[in-house]
This record gives structure tokens, sequence and C-alpha cells, in this order.
């Protein structure tokens, strides 16, 4: 069931003689009980999308139905504050009331929504959900970075919202407590099952946490869709660069079919076999190649198997990623970014690539 439905929005400011658009005719929707993410890189849009989600930016136009309200639509003149729509928010800086202890933080918050149940009780129930039962008499600035995101979390949960929106939750933790808070807030997601809209520029993050994912990029919707596909089946360039490591090049569509293609800005001919079985039209072609789909060897296999894209270049530098290495290796004056876990290969070396050619994906740019 379609739970939060947007349409055609459109939020712009104007600029002199021009309008400076921050949402451009997005589309998009959420299933009830599913944790949806926006992603994108700053200035996307992903921030006024949810702003005008919660009632905090006034949309130009377009519609929003949340639980088939429809809670904005300026051709109707419709636009329910953000206290008239059955909304939670957590903000990037948590926003906790400095001069209240953690208990009369999450009372405020149900007073302000006339919350019908015990508010001593709720606030020691969603204490004990994100495991905070013994710092209600504490203030914000007695408690880690950690905690205060927890309390925040806790009371946008406390009056039960049908839609809790987050905006970058996480951003102001360090990288162990990132990722432990992660695995932390998804246990919460999935035991209270609220629909969540969850805004992240961080593409592990939202494939960790998320059913669907929404990929913006200058206002607009780059492409939709579960995790999985997003990785696999990018719909342009920008989205496979942008989610994972990927190579990224111009190319021309050889003998009339994507089923070949030649990268353009090699110095030699460098023709590989792609994924396309043919059929698809491609105007201004553009081939990725995830980084860890590469295989790097001294010399061509010899196991019997048939590679159809097989490559010599110069390793020209090496970068250690940890659980990972990263080789740039040069092609005719074509840079490939290999990731791998063979940390022995040296700068300087000539080394062989193999790609499979289902994973030469040819996109539209």
């Amino acid at each position: 069931m379609t739970y939060v439905n947007v349409e055609n929005l459109d939020k712009w400011y104007d600029s002199g003689d021009t309008k400076e658009h921050a949402v451009d005719n997005l589309s998009f929707s959420v299933t009830e009980g599913d944790i949806f993410s926006i992603l994108g890189p700053s200035g996307c849009g992903k921030t006024t999308t949810l702003r005008s989600l919660a009632g905090l930016e006034e949309i130009n136009s377009g519609r929003i139905q949340i639980n088939d309200e429809t809670v904005s639509e300026p051709s109707r003149l419709i636009s329910h504050p953000p206290d008239k729509r059955e909304i939670g928010l957590m903000y990037q800086s948590y926003a906790l009331w400095p001069h209240m202890t953690v208990k009369k933080n999450i009372t405020y918050a149900l007073n302000g929504r006339d919350y019908e149940g015990d508010n001593d009780e709720r606030v020691k129930e969603v204490l004990e959900l994100v495991d905070l039962p013994n710092i209600g008499d504490r203030y914000p600035n007695e408690l880690s970075g950690g905690q205060q995101q927890r309390v925040a979390f806790a009371r946008a949960l406390s009056y039960e919202p049908d839609v809790l929106l987050m905006d970058e939750p996480l951003s102001n933790l360090d990288l162990k407590q990132r990722r432990r808070m992660r695995t932390k807030l998804l246990e919460i997601l999935d035991n209270v099952e609220t629909t969540t809209i969850y805004v992240t520029h961080d593409q592990e993050e939202a494939f960790e946490i998320s059913d669907e994912i929404l990929v913006m990029n200058d206002g607009r919707k780059a492409q939709q869709g579960p995790p999985e596909e997003l990785y696999q089946n990018p719909a342009s360039s920008f989205v496979a660069d942008f989610i994972g490591e990927a190579n990224t090049f111009d190319a021309t569509v050889a003998n009339g079919t994507a089923e070949r293609c030649l990268l353009r800005d090699a110095s030699k001919p460098l023709e590989l076999s792609t994924n396309q079985n043919g059929g698809d039209s491609f105007t201004d072609p553009v081939v990725t190649i995830r980084s860890e789909d590469i295989s790097l060897m001294d010399s061509p296999s010899e196991n019997g198997e048939s590679v159809a894209n097989v490559i010599t270049g110069t390793l020209e530098k090496k970068r250690f990623r940890g659980d990972a290495t990263l080789y740039l290796v040069d092609v005719d004056g074509v840079e490939f970014k290999v990731r791998t876990n063979d940390s022995h290969y040296q700068p300087g070396q000539q080394v062989t690539m193999e790609v499979p050619s289902e994973s030469v994906a040819v996109v539209q740019r």
C-alpha cells in the first residue's frame, strides 16, 4: 500500500528575473512500513524535499499525500502546517532543548501533539526502546553524541507518527559510532514498523538500511528502486559513478549495435564487448564498469575459461583502502580503477585485466 505519494513537486526560489529550482518536477511514492532513503550529493534537493514533506517549506506546485490525505497542493490552496501532519522529524543537529532534561524534551513533544496516553509511561517506553532507560533526569550536555542521537530518535517516535522523517541523523558521529548506530536504528525501525523517509549522502548507509532508494541530482529524480537494482543496473553515468566506485568512459557504439563499443579517449582503438543484446538506442552512450568486477593478473588467464575483454596496461598508482587495494591502470591514455584484495602488484608493472562482458554496462549520459 502506498503511504506517501509525491506528484510533480516543484520548489523554487526567486533569483532576480529567474527561478532557481531546488526541487524540479519530482515524483515518487513510499510503501507503508518501508524504509525509503533519498540519496544524493550536497545541494541536490534532498533536504528541501524532506522539509516540504514536513510542511517546513511551502511548495510552489505539485501535490503531497500522506496516508491518503493531501497535505500540500498549492493549486487547491492546501498547505497543512507541520503540527497538523502526522509526521515525526529527526534533525541532523538533534535539536534538543539544552535547558530541559531528557524527560522534559520528550514530554514537550508529547504535549505539542496532544498525545492521549500517559506521558510518563510513554517516555519510559521510548527510552527503553532506544536502550537508555535511566537517563530521563539528565540534560543534553551530560550525554554523548550517540546518546543525544538516540534521545532525538525517541522523541520523534514518542507520539507515534504515521511517517518518520530523518535528515542526515548520523552525520555528526564518527565512523565507528555511525556504523554502530546505523545497526541500532535499523533494529528499532524494524521493531516499530513505522514508514520512514531517510535523507543521506552516504550510499553505504542508504544501501544497508533501505527497502528502496531515490537517487537525486540537481533537484530531479535520477533513479528509484531497490538497492541491488540501482547498483547492478544504473540508469545513467551519474548513478553509476555516485553509487559505488565505477569506471566511467565516453564511448562510441561499434557496428551500429551496443553489443560492442569503442572507448573515445584511448590513443589506440580500444573495443569492449558489453552486456547489451542489441535493440537499445543510445545517442550519447557512456560505458560503466565496477572497479571490483575487473580481475587483475600478471598474464592472461590460463584456466581454459573464455573472457570477453582482455586488456593490458601499466599500473600507475596503488592506494591502500584497508579492506581492499585500489589500483589505477593506464591503457593507452585511459585510466581504469581496479579494486581487489590482492595487494602484491606495484606501480610501473605491466598487468593484464580481464573484464566479463556482463560487467560492461552501456548507459545514457
